[in-house]
């Protein structure tokens, strides 16, 4: 089972913030860490932290093997063609290493848009999504959606490889998952934030439930606070449900010590 870290962009010593990303990565590729996910839109916005995707630049640019993850995009929040480019040039800097998180949850009310209609906000992140795919992939892109339109758009860059990052999603609703995989087919992976042991369980029996067999294939993450990491290391041989990867989640960059103790459960 891999070990992984998640956290948000903020520091905790004197250190400028782009000095102790660089540091806190490149420490967490040296432990053997599998993974580094940053903080979704909902924990940026009550954390007050920076953009989560232009913060992982800075963690691209100071690492060369480690998985990275975006943990929580409310795509509903933002325009498809600006996301689809930020998104694409991060793959970049990381080599083809980058991983899509969603948030399909209801977004915080401190980020409510005035001027936008987010009623159905699920509805509007799947649109947004296809039309980030349909720029990721297509030479001249098309997508004909509720809420974004567009014929024979030119997208640059591009992924690399001209791919769609594999996609995870936050355990969500049964309801959720359904308009999920209606419009874009089974996830890549599962991910569980910041439940406990029964949460873990009952969100295995929802992606199961939507699934079926097909569920098998896909990668199940499981983030916890970084307290509960002994806990829920141990909860992991004897539960019912397979977890592929283990995520350690802070509120901040951490120090070497913290990381050094982190990989120790791998």
């Amino acid at each position: 089972m891999d070990i992984g870290i998640a956290c948000g962009f903020r520091t905790t010593g004197g250190q400028p913030l782009g000095a102790a990303i660089t540091r806190a990565a490149a420490s967490a590729e040296e432990a053997g860490l599998a993974s580094w996910w940053a903080h979704g839109d909902r924990e940026a916005a009550a954390d007050r932290a920076h953009d989560p995707v232009l913060g992982m630049q800075r963690v691209a640019g100071a690492t060369g093997r480690i998985r990275l993850g975006l943990s929580g995009e409310l795509l509903a929040l933002h325009s498809a063609a600006v996301r689809a480019k930020q998104i694409a040039s991060l793959d970049w800097f990381a080599g083809g290493r980058l991983e899509l998180g969603l948030d399909l949850a209801a977004p915080p009310a401190v980020l409510a848009d005035p001027f936008r209609d987010t009623g159905d906000h699920l509805g509007r992140g799947l649109d947004n999504l296809g039309a980030m795919r349909a720029l990721w992939t297509q030479r001249r892109a098309s997508h004909q959606g509720e809420h974004v339109q567009f014929n024979g758009a030119i997208a640059l860059p591009k992924p690399a490889g001209d791919r769609v990052p594999a996609t995870h999603l936050r355990a969500t609703t049964t309801e959720a998952l359904e308009r999920y995989v209606a419009a874009c087919g089974a996830p890549a992976g599962w991910l569980t934030w910041r439940e406990g042991a029964a949460g873990l369980v009952a969100s295995a029996a929802v992606l199961a439930g939507v699934l079926g067999d097909a569920a098998g294939g896909v990668r199940r993450t499981w983030c916890v606070p970084v307290a509960d990491l002994p806990a829920a290391r141990e909860a992991v041989d004897v539960l019912p449900v397979r977890v592929d990867e283990l995520v350690a989640e802070l509120d901040h960059l951490p120090t070497d010590d913290e990381i050094a103790a982190i990989a120790a459960f791998a």
